[in-house]
């Protein structure tokens, strides 16, 4: 103890750079929390996409991307691809936004973790954070690579520095209100996401499994015939129960007792316990869940078993 006090009265100046790394490695304990738990949401959603559908109420838009096919190496090929509309405005603008807003949060907190990133050392990891989710995919075999989502994953990350470097510019006491606003704000989202996914509760607006991920099982034309795979609605209930129905829609009741309608193409997939069904397999009765675009036409169409 004595030998500790003579130390601090010789070096002063020692003790304080010791006090100083303390306080500095404890201002930096709820961001480093923040960024992994960040970083494994991330890697669900985006890397495996086992969260592919945005669910607006009852309703069901798929947003998870195409799974297979040829790699895009082509700058901006797939971005106005969604731009011009072809896969519908609000699935393109999930799409391009979300890749954009999704890495904001990790530009922003980085320099919180490591405090000697610059703006040449933000464009590597906005490259290489980018390169890794699309690469990742491709390894794992859940997706294709793409360089547009490259573009956009790496735009989000120096977009959420370019945010940082505006928020240093404040003064102390600003600094501590706006950071403990964000980092709640961020804290809340992690955890309103972790009970979603859980199903501990379900909210008005969220994100939730692919439907053909999380409850179709593939069959052979043997089995097919033979068995029923399961409830394809979770023991949801489905989106609604079918009114009424012709050729080309349904008219599905929701829970909340308001009737829409949905618009059926040839493209649209429909499934029940058996296996693949058509619109005449479609009966008024049947409870459904329904993935749909912006124009309330049906991509998806589960029967559910109800008991």
């Amino acid at each position: 103890m004595t030998a500790l006090v003579d130390f601090q009265k010789e070096c002063p100046t020692a003790m304080g750079l010791i006090n100083l790394k303390k306080y500095s490695m404890r201002k930096r304990i709820i961001p480093i929390l923040l960024l992994i738990a960040y970083t494994i949401v991330l890697i669900e959603v985006l890397v495996f996409k086992h969260l592919a559908l945005i669910r607006i109420d009852q309703m069901r838009f798929n947003f998870g991307g195409t799974q297979e096919g040829p790699a895009n190496l082509i700058p901006f090929k797939t971005i106005l691809y969604y731009l011009q509309g072809h896969n519908g405005l609000l699935i393109g603008g999930i799409n391009l936004i979300g890749n954009i807003i999704a890495l904001v949060p990790l530009g922003f907190l980085f320099p919180f973790v490591f405090s000697k990133v610059n703006w040449k050392s933000t464009f590597f990891l906005a490259l290489a954070t980018g390169l890794i989710i699309e690469g990742s995919q491709v390894l794992l075999h859940v997706g294709i690579f793409d360089i547009d989502d490259v573009i956009l994953n790496g735009l989000g990350v120096v977009i959420g520095f370019w945010k940082f470097n505006i928020y240093s510019n404040f003064s102390k006491k600003a600094k501590a209100i706006i950071s403990t606003i964000l980092f709640s704000l961020l804290g809340l989202l992690i955890t309103l996401y972790t009970l979603s996914y859980y199903k501990i509760i379900q909210l008005p607006i969220g994100i939730e499994p692919s439907i053909e991920r999380e409850h179709l099982q593939p069959l052979n034309k043997h089995q097919a015939g033979q068995q029923k795979c399961c409830d394809l609605c979770g023991g949801t209930g489905g989106t609604g129960v079918i009114v009424s129905k012709n050729e080309n829609s349904i008219t599905i009741k929701g829970r909340k007792g308001i009737n829409e309608v949905i618009h059926l193409t040839k493209q649209t997939t429909i499934k029940n316990s058996a296996g693949v069904a058509t619109n005449a397999d479609l009966k008024i009765g049947d409870h459904v869940t329904v993935v749909i675009d912006e124009t309330e036409t049906a991509s998806l169409i589960l029967v559910c078993e109800m008991n």
